[in-house]
């Protein structure tokens, strides 16, 4: 029974998770063909950087170490939307996954079926699981795959699978809190703006953070301060424990998740 729901959950959200992961490839695709010309540009751009004001550079990741690179220039700037991107899909895939039952009523129907809830609520994030793996898995592969067409050589595979796993760690994180948020509005609309307001939340929390010394605690308390683009760049390091710290998280907001709905009265 609980494999018959997963199928139901993946043909239900197949067509949509195809058209993110459509996204994501073409997003990646308007950076990297440009990164190697963007370099030789690099010199009349730092001119313009250098007048910038300091607090916009590190906001905005425009320091020279950063973009001196193909896959930093990618990394400092690509990846920043990548991340946003990635609490979107887990976001709304949550909401689809789990609030329109209650919108739809069709969780009522679920939960009369000879099947007890954990069985309801594991055939679901199996089925987020998957989805949110499967992006991760194929951004990783392509954006490997486009640096060795478009850039060719001269770029760290270290880095851009630090990309890879980072973006994982941000889609099951943002999944697993997504999922609690869906159980307490029961509301798709109302969940992906809640989700999407904490997702902005943390993201420029963490770069007022890191600009501003009386705004550390918001850098602090934002998950993309452990899994930092910039070091990472810098130093050709994968944070990987930190990105594995993020993932533990986000699986403890499932477990959290199932005991909400657990104890959820479904009304009729």
């Amino acid at each position: 029974m609980i494999f018959n729901m997963f199928k139901r959950e993946l043909r239900a959200n197949f067509v949509s998770s195809l058209i993110w992961i459509v996204v994501f490839i073409g997003f990646m695709l308007m950076y990297i063909p440009v990164a190697d010309l963007m370099q030789d540009e690099l010199t009349d751009m730092m001119s313009i950087i250098e007048k910038m004001p300091e607090f916009l550079i590190k906001m905005f990741n425009f320091e020279p170490e950063l973009i001196g690179s193909p896959e930093g220039l990618f990394g400092s700037e690509g990846m920043s939307f990548i991340y946003i991107l990635a609490a979107v899909f887990s976001a709304t895939l949550a909401g689809s996954i789990f609030s329109k039952e209650f919108e739809l009523k069709t969780i009522e129907y679920l939960l009369v079926k000879p099947v007890n809830r954990l069985q309801v609520f594991l055939s679901k994030i199996f089925t987020m699981l998957f989805f949110i793996i499967s992006l991760a898995l194929v951004f990783t592969a392509s954006e490997i795959i486009s640096f060795s067409i478009f850039i060719g050589e001269g770029y760290s595979t270290t880095i851009l699978c630090s990309f890879g796993l980072y973006t994982l760690s941000v889609l099951v994180f943002f999944g697993g809190l997504s999922t609690i948020v869906s159980f307490i509005t029961r509301k798709s609309r109302l969940n992906t703006t809640v989700s999407i307001g904490i997702i902005f939340f943390m993201y420029f929390g963490d770069s007022l953070g890191r600009s501003f010394e009386n705004m550390e605690i918001l850098s602090k308390i934002s998950i993309f301060n452990y899994i930092p683009l910039a070091d990472t760049i810098v130093n050709e390091r994968m944070y990987w424990e930190n990105s594995l710290f993020v993932i533990i998280f986000g699986l403890i907001f499932f477990v959290i998740a199932y005991f909400i709905f657990r104890k959820l009265d479904i009304k009729t």
